[in-house]
């Protein structure tokens, strides 16, 4: 039963850090395509913040991402993966509510038309906040803000 109790939140954490990885990974080499994106959304009027955003949104995501596989300021990768996602969830929320049908841009171009699926998008982003702030609250249980021992 201990060694359960070891695999699962080892495998949460190689899960979460490895999607935010690969999402930013993905992201970084077409910042043109990931502003137009985040445009979509009609949450940021103004293109140069969208652009900017779209330059170092995907290296955060991948920093914070290593930050989780690799333990290393591992409690604030966790809570800077569980604010993006609290902010990722409540901007499709926000385009879900107003009919927009876009691209979400989560993992950089898609070669599918835009058909968005709210329903499914918003479950992936819920259960990745789960699993941040379940691993948050370990770390915190246990006393340890600096490593997840």
């Amino acid at each position: 039963m201990e060694s359960i109790a070891k695999v699962i939140p080892l495998l949460l954490r190689l899960t979460l850090g490895g999607v935010f990885v690969y999402a930013g990974l993905t992201k970084v080499t077409n910042p043109g395509d990931f502003a137009k994106d985040i445009l979509h959304y009609h949450l940021i009027p103004w293109p140069a913040a969208a652009a900017a955003l779209a330059v170092y949104l995907p290296w955060f995501e991948i920093f914070c991402g290593l930050g989780i596989l690799l333990q290393r300021l591992y409690a604030g990768a966790l809570m800077a993966v569980s604010g993006m996602m609290l902010v990722f969830t409540c901007a499709l929320a926000s385009a879900w509510f107003r009919g927009l049908d876009i691209a979400c841009g989560c993992f950089g171009k898609t070669k599918v038309d835009i058909q968005t699926h709210f329903p499914a998008l918003m479950a992936r982003d819920l259960t990745l906040l789960a699993i941040a702030v379940v691993l948050l609250v370990r770390v915190f249980r246990k006393g340890k803000a600096a490593s997840p021992g």
